[in-house]
C-alpha cells in the first residue's frame, strides 16, 4: 500500500511597513487577479506579497517573494502576470523553517532572471525578520488550513517501517535526525551566506556609485566656475570696447556741433554778401 502524497495549501500573504497585513488563500487570490475584486487600501501601490504552498502540519514547503502592482482603484495591474506555482516548482533550495528546508525564490535568490523585477528579497522589519513573520502567521492559522490529525501519527504503519543504521542500534538512535538537521543547518546557513555576499556586492556598487557621482559633481561644478570666469571676461571686455565707442561718438557729436557753428556762421556771411550785391 503506497502512501499519498501529502496535500499543499496555497497561500498569498501581503506585507505592509509593519510586517504581515493581509492573508488570502490562493483562490482568492486568483479573484484578485481576475479582477472580481478590488482592495482599496492597496490602491496606487506596489505591494510586497510572498506566495506559499504550506502542507497539513502547518509548516512552508516552498516560498516566492514576488511585488503586485495595484492601481488607483485597487485592482491589480492586468498587464501583471507571474507563474508563481512554476518558480516554486523549480525553486532552489533555501532555509529551514521548520519542516525541512524550502524552495525559495527572492530577489538575488532565482534561476529566472526574466523574474527579478518583479521579485523582493526578505529582509527586517521593526526588528523582526519577515521570514519569522511568514513563520508565525502559518502557525497562527488564521486561514484556517486543516491539520493532520495528530492522533492517527501515532498509527505506525508496517510498511513504512526502516531499519536503522547499523551504527545506530546502540545508543545513536539519533543519528539520522542529527544528520538530518545539520543538513538543514548547513542550507540555511549557505542561503544567509548568499544572501550576505549579495548585500555585499551591492553595498560595494552603491559605494562606486557614489563616488562617481561625487566626481560629476566636482567636474560640473568646476565647469560652472570656469563659465562663470569666462563670462565675466567678456563683461570686462565688451565694457572696456563700449567705452571706447562712446568715447568716439562723443569725439564725433563734438566735432558735428563745430561744424554746425561753421556752417551756420558761412551762411551768415553768404547772407551778408547777397544783400551788398543786390543793393549795388
Amino acid at each position: 500500500m503506497t502512501a499519498a502524497k501529502p496535500l499543499l495549501t496555497e497561500a498569498v500573504m501581503f506585507f505592509s511597513e509593519r510586517g504581515i497585513c493581509k492573508e488570502v488563500l490562493y483562490a482568492e487570490f486568483e479573484a484578485l487577479l481576475d479582477g472580481l475584486v478590488a482592495t482599496p487600501e492597496f490602491a496606487d501601490e506596489t505591494i510586497e506579497a510572498v506566495f506559499l504552498q504550506i502542507n497539513h502540519r502547518l509548516h512552508v514547503r516552498a516560498a516566492v517573494f514576488f511585488t503586485l502592482d495595484f492601481d488607483l482603484d485597487g485592482y491589480v495591474n492586468r498587464l501583471w502576470n507571474m507563474p508563481l506555482r512554476t518558480l516554486a516548482e523549480k525553486a532552489g533550495r533555501g532555509p529551514d523553517m521548520g519542516g525541512g528546508p524550502i524552495r525559495l525564490v527572492c530577489l538575488g535568490f532565482t534561476s529566472q532572471p526574466e523574474y527579478r523585477p518583479h521579485l523582493w528579497k526578505p529582509g527586517q522589519r521593526h526588528g523582526r525578520a519577515d521570514l519569522a513573520r511568514v513563520k508565525d502567521a502559518v502557525r497562527r492559522n488564521a486561514l484556517g488550513i486543516v491539520r493532520e490529525d495528530e492522533d492517527a501519527l501515532g498509527v505506525i504503519v508496517a510498511e513504512r517501517l526502516q531499519i536503522a543504521a547499523e551504527d545506530a542500534w546502540y545508543g545513536g538512535g539519533n543519528t539520522l535526525s542529527d544528520a538530518r538537521l545539520a543538513s538543514n543547518e548547513e542550507t540555511e546557513k549557505a542561503a544567509l551566506e548568499q544572501m550576505q555576499r549579495e548585500r555585499d556586492e551591492l553595498a560595494k556598487k552603491v559605494t562606486v556609485y557614489a563616488q562617481q557621482i561625487a566626481a560629476f559633481q566636482e567636474q560640473l561644478k568646476a565647469f560652472q566656475k570656469m563659465k562663470a570666469m569666462e563670462l565675466d571676461r567678456l563683461k570686462l571686455e565688451h565694457a572696456d570696447h563700449l567705452g571706447v565707442i562712446q568715447g568716439e561718438l562723443l569725439d564725433i557729436k563734438h566735432e558735428l556741433a563745430s561744424q554746425q557753428k561753421i556752417n551756420a556762421a558761412l551762411k551768415r556771411d553768404l547772407q551778408k554778401v547777397q544783400s551788398r550785391t543786390s543793393i549795388e
